[in-house]
């Protein structure tokens, strides 16, 4: 029964109103998605605890590309610790952002990625080679092939 009405199609609107101001700061979300509008009114709140919303002129998430945009106010000098406050709030709250033409992914969305191995993970090449061709030879000829399964983050 959860998608009884749509709200869970691509281009649905899920709340009403899609945009509004929060904190003196205008946010939007392109298609009216729930989650998006709480990740921006989050963002938007704790910039304004640090004392620097005044330096948001906008944030719109694009619901298409799943990326929030983040327009200061070039008058305003963004920079220094008031940067640093603005950047760190979007990492922790906002997905995927762009900030000052930099696009970057938020706390959530990385720590969803697969990350690399180091080179302390990194094993010896010649035994990896040995360990794997003893564990594969079985009595049975007909056995199959392990299918690898493959997880692809959404975007």
């Amino acid at each position: 029964m959860s998608e009884e009405n749509g709200y869970f199609e691509p281009q649905a609107h899920q709340v009403e109103p899609g945009e509004m101001r929060a904190f003196g700061v205008p946010i939007c979300s392109r298609h009216a998605r729930a989650n998006e509008l709480c990740e921006m009114l989050r963002f938007v709140q704790d910039v304004a605890t640090q004392g620097a919303a005044a330096h948001l002129k906008q944030v719109l998430f694009d619901s298409d590309s799943g990326v929030c945009h983040i327009d200061v106010d070039e008058s305003a000098p963004l920079y220094g610790r008031v940067e640093h406050q603005v950047q760190k709030a979007a990492r922790k709250h906002l997905s995927r952002f762009t900030l000052c033409g930099d696009n970057e992914l938020g706390e959530t969305l990385a720590s969803t990625m697969v990350s690399q191995p180091t080179p302390d993970d990194w094993e010896d090449p010649v035994e990896s080679l040995e360990g794997a061709s003893q564990s594969s030879t079985t009595d049975d000829d007909t056995a199959e092939e392990p299918q690898a399964a493959c997880h692809h983050p959404s975007a």
